[in-house]
């Protein structure tokens, strides 16, 4: 069967969590160490059915070519990149929230996140629920068995639909403790949800966890809803409107900490992709040099013109784009 006719539901894995799980692969075969992804454990989750799932994208055959042909290719480069941003970044933050006391790490559409098992020596004592459509956690967990990653006892699996059911019974049924300090983890989702969604989820997480819980999670702003809108020839459209899983959230431009604060957390920190300080914290290699950009792939048609009237709505307008939070429960 033609992956372009499989659509996400029942039974069927988000396609986009196995592109974000195979780019985080790639990435982590870089030869240099300073901007090497470290998720180790990616490639072993992904078996040649998985990859027969998004062959559209170029990810799949990246993973079958010679590391630096493979990154070449603007889009591979560029996505892998951005990739090895958000893991670090977020890697980064779950570690410190430990440190300073978090017994709890819930991980909302965890995909095929592997924190729990790249540090399960890290999160031995504590409580990881990963928190996904069930269709997403059956293949996780026959791929996990397949490639003989032990699931520690620690790590409890949930079901849910973020546009249906209600996140804070989800979290209780599982044994989710509102009084322990919590570290949670929502990477890949809110641009999928309608704004309700998202602001329930947020204000779940405000309410029930405890003062000084915390979470990171990544976000598109309002404009790069307009621009996907406006420019349907753009590739991202292959990945995500074609397969059915389309962004159609973004927080209002110039207003997040304000969004937030609506919602009853406090901005701490914003790092956007298109950043310098991305570039400097996360894609400076050993040698001083640059890993790159965290571009994708140019449009199909029309390439010019698109181009340039989308490097002109970039110039123009007042946006993070596609950025990186991290936010925290007040204490009152």
């Amino acid at each position: 069967m033609n992956s372009a006719s499989i659509g996400f539901g029942p039974g069927q894995p988000s396609r986009t969590s196995i592109v974000v799980a195979a780019l985080r692969a790639f990435g982590a075969r870089e030869p240099d160490p300073a901007v090497r992804n470290p998720d180790t454990l990616a490639e072993r989750l992904i078996s040649p059915a998985e990859l027969q799932l998004i062959t559209e994208h170029p990810i799949a055959q990246a993973l079958h070519d010679d590391y630096q042909k493979a990154r070449r290719k603007r889009e591979v480069a560029g996505m892998s990149n951005l990739l090895l941003i958000r893991t670090r970044f977020i890697d980064e933050h779950m570690q410190r929230a430990v440190a300073d006391g978090a017994a709890q790490v819930v991980i909302l559409g965890a995909g095929f996140d592997t924190r729990a098992y790249r540090f399960a020596d890290l999160l031995r004592n504590k409580k990881v629920f990963e928190v996904d459509y069930r269709s997403t956690q059956e293949v996780k967990k026959r791929r996990l068995a397949e490639a003989s990653i032990a699931t520690p006892a620690h790590v409890h699996f949930a079901e849910i639909d973020f546009k249906k059911d209600v996140l804070r019974d989800v979290l209780g049924n599982a044994g989710y403790q509102p009084a322990d300090k919590t570290f949670f983890i929502w990477e890949g989702v809110s641009m999928y949800l309608t704004e309700d969604a998202v602001r329930e989820t947020l204000r779940t997480i405000s309410r029930y966890s405890a003062p000084g819980s915390s979470l990171v999670m990544d976000f598109a702003g309002r404009a790069m809803i307009e621009l996907l809108q406006n420019f349907p020839e753009l590739s991202q459209h292959n990945y995500t409107t074609h397969w059915g899983e389309p962004w159609i959230f973004g927080l209002p431009d110039t207003r997040e900490r304000e969004f937030f604060r609506e919602c009853g957390l406090e901005l701490r920190e914003i790092l956007t992709f298109f950043g310098r300080e991305a570039a400097n914290r996360y894609l400076t290699r050993s040698d001083g040099t640059k890993l790159g950009g965290v571009r994708g792939g140019p449009p199909p048609r029309r390439q010019l013109s698109t181009t340039v009237r989308v490097i002109w709505t970039f110039l123009t307008r007042r946006s993070k784009w596609y950025a990186l939070a991290k936010l925290d429960v007040p204490a009152s």
